[in-house]
């Protein structure tokens, strides 16, 4: 299959139109685009982040079986692209800064998949569904794809590029906070007081959720909903994205064998798909949001500690796990946020949020409440270095 890197409707993707996100042509150290891709198709497609309390952005690989090196470097030509830096490195390929001659897109965020995988019909096949996919969402908080090809031996997408961290690097600095050891300036939320994050953090997860739900009106699911997956942007206007759809489905395509894959991060997985059960895929995502919300909000987990469990054993065990409430783990959450968590992660999907969009209701009303009981503004005005309001420099000079 010989695709035109100069010709995305040949991919069925379709130029973009303009997505407002403010593209930045300096590449930061805290740069964290990473969007990498899982193995599709394989059955034993878990990936699995640390089951201790540590977390690792770095997807664990799905096959065991070594792959051809990149062989990339800095200014490299790959069609209309020219390297800058590479931003990330996983199972399917890298992922490169990396700018073009002209246009709005002209720095982006490029990736490539591993030559090695490419000769495989299967692994192309996914390749190309996801940045199909991509190119068909958007919106706020959605990166879309605004190229795709192949061009110099190197099948790729391409993404606005955005200065940005994880929510898990939030969460991972936060944690670091609460010891009262020094923390990276990250991002603005990682220094707030513990009253403003918890509303912070809360409508985080609330544009995260809308961005989700406008992937489900699309009949797209997303089945790897986590913290390492949403990025926030480091500088104003502070957008939240909703990313990599490397494990996502098309709910009109999908066989019923494919569903059950079992991929995933066993940890944000919804019991049903633990089980390998027949799911509804758009409450699975639900729950997913709703494991990442209470690890966003308690800096904890559902469930304890699990230490020196072998990955295929990991699933089925977390699947009969009882989890723990939320404000056991913390104890300071408002209570406003506690049944919002509970129902967003019921064991049972009928009695969830029915869509993602449900959820982000429920988050803006109780960050609402929160906002006024925790005497942080009865206006509920966000901190002046949070509002998209304020301009760039301003903000840039204060995080200095």
């Amino acid at each position: 299959m010989m695709i035109a890197a100069k010709d995305p409707a040949s991919w069925g993707v379709s130029p973009s139109p303009q997505t407002g996100i403010e593209v930045e042509p300096s590449l930061h150290s805290h740069a964290t685009h990473l969007l990498m891709s899982r193995l599709l198709d394989e059955p034993a497609g878990l990936v699995s982040e640390s089951p201790v309390v540590g977390l690792s952005p770095t997807p664990t690989p799905t096959s065991s079986a070594p792959q051809p090196a990149m062989r990339l470097r800095p200014f490299q030509r790959i069609g209309e692209y020219r390297l800058i830096a590479r931003l990330g490195r996983g199972a399917q390929g890298e992922v490169w800064k990396a700018v073009r001659g002209a246009g709005r897109h002209r720095v982006v965020a490029l990736k490539i998949l591993n030559p090695g995988l490419s000769i495989h019909h299967r692994r192309l096949a996914q390749f190309r569904r996801e940045a199909e996919r991509g190119a068909r969402l958007v919106g706020p908080s959605l990166l879309q794809v605004v190229d795709a090809g192949e061009a110099d031996g190197f099948f790729f997408m391409a993404m606005p590029f955005i200065e940005a961290v994880t929510l898990h690097d939030v969460i991972r600095e936060r944690r670091i906070r609460r010891q009262g050891d020094p923390v990276e300036p990250l991002h603005p939320i990682v220094d707030l007081d513990d009253a403003r994050y918890y509303v912070e953090a809360a409508r985080t997860i609330a544009r995260s959720s809308r961005a989700l739900d406008r992937i489900h009106v699309h009949r797209i699911v997303h089945r790897d909903v986590k913290p390492a997956n949403i990025l926030l942007e480091r500088r104003s206007p502070f957008g939240v994205f909703l990313c990599d759809l490397g494990l996502g489905r098309d709910l009109d395509q999908a066989t019923r064998e494919q569903m059950r894959d079992g991929a995933g991060t066993p940890m944000y997985m919804a019991p049903e798909r633990l089980r390998k059960d027949p799911a509804d895929e758009i409450l699975s995502d639900v729950y997913s949001m709703g494991a990442t919300l209470f690890e966003a909000l308690t800096l904890g987990r559902q469930f304890e500690p699990i230490r020196d469990v072998p990955l295929p054993a990991l699933a089925p065990m977390l699947a009969k796990a009882s989890p723990r409430t939320p404000r056991a783990v913390d104890p300071n959450l408002p209570a406003c946020f506690e049944p919002v968590i509970l129902r967003a992660v019921a064991p049972e999907p009928q009695d969830r949020y029915q869509s993602a969009g449900a959820l982000a209701d429920a988050l803006d009303n109780a960050a609402a409440e929160a906002h006024r009981r925790l005497n942080t503004g009865v206006n509920c005005h966000r901190p002046r270095h949070l509002d998209p309001r304020r301009r760039s420099a301003d903000v840039r000079a204060e995080m200095r």
